[in-house]
């Protein structure tokens, strides 16, 4: 069963207030002290959420960046529907999973997938039933997706938005922990498609010159995913720890580690301009790597 986040701080806090009713008569400036420390925790949370939520890539961000690229749509890629009914009896795999599907959508919009977007939308729909937010993808919202099937960007605009509303609507119910854990879901697949879009490029198509080129722009996405995994892993933080929450910390502090070692090196030859320096598959190896060992964790369990 799930804590509330007011419910997780009156435990944190209720010990010391109860003491301090009993020992002294409660005064009003101890129990002003309390009452101010809850609700300044209370407000970061809130605060960090709003920022990761505005800050962070949509569902749809990354995917529309990998097919700019160029690079040819892999179905392969994408998280199977078959596994949905793993996720719709734990709350902390339905939420994770719901960002993963909601990601996973935004790759077969980019890629005007629209009779497969509109199963996975289908999908989403029943992880927000187990969450409590069935109502973000109510029969108005699913009658506009399929009155625009037509139109990808539409679809795309419906999607984020139904999905913005349930953090939202997530955070409102002092839910944060579901909402914080479908974000995490949705960057860590952006993070995994690129990666994966980079891995199973054709190795027999070009020279390796050129596919270099080609690869530098895909390179490119996955580096700039730093800050929001730094934003991610703050949020996370910030939260009551329950067993999903301090495993998602530990892996995506890995990947913090990696980003702060070569991968900072590369962002440094980036920046100093030098006309020589070609982004390759290469320096991507061991974020490559731990990415999809993480990805693994969340969508088999």
């Amino acid at each position: 069963m799930k804590i509330s986040i007011r419910y997780a701080f009156t435990l944190l806090f209720g010990f010391a207030l109860t003491m301090a009713l009993v020992g002294c008569g409660g005064s009003s400036n101890e129990k002003s002290a309390k009452e101010a420390a809850f609700e300044e925790a209370e407000k970061k949370i809130s605060t960090d959420l709003d920022k990761v939520i505005h800050d962070l890539p949509s569902p749809t961000e990354v995917p529309y960046m990998l097919q700019a690229t160029g690079s040819d749509f892999n179905g392969s890629l994408i998280n199977g529907l078959e596994n949905l009914s793993k996720y719709e009896t734990n709350e902390d795999e339905a939420s994770l999973n719901l960002g993963v599907y909601a990601t996973d959508m935004g790759y077969l919009l980019s890629y005007e997938k629209v009779s497969e977007s509109r199963q996975y939308m289908e999908a989403c729909q029943k992880l927000a039933e187990t969450l409590g937010v069935a109502s973000v993808f109510d029969v108005k919202t699913m009658e506009e997706f399929q009155g625009n099937l037509n139109n990808p960007d539409s679809l795309n605009k419906i999607l984020t938005r139904a999905i913005v509303e349930a953090e939202t609507r997530l955070e409102s119910s002092d839910r944060v922990s579901v909402a914080a854990l479908i974000l995490t879901g949705s960057f860590l697949e952006g993070l995994y498609l690129a990666v994966k879009v980079i891995e199973t490029y054709p190795t027999d198509v070009l020279d390796e010159t050129n596919r270099n080129l080609i690869l530098e722009p895909l390179v490119k996405v996955v580096l700039d995913q730093k800050k929001p995994l730094l934003d991610v892993i703050a949020m996370l933080k910030d939260l009551p720890q329950n067993d999903a929450i301090a495993k998602m910390i530990t892996e995506l502090s890995i990947l913090r580690i990696l980003y702060d070692g070569d991968l900072a090196d590369i962002q440094a030859k980036i920046a100093s301009n030098e006309g020589n320096f070609v982004l390759t598959q290469d320096m991507l190896i061991d974020i490559t790597t731990e990415v999809k060992r993480v990805r693994r964790e969340i969508v088999a369990f």
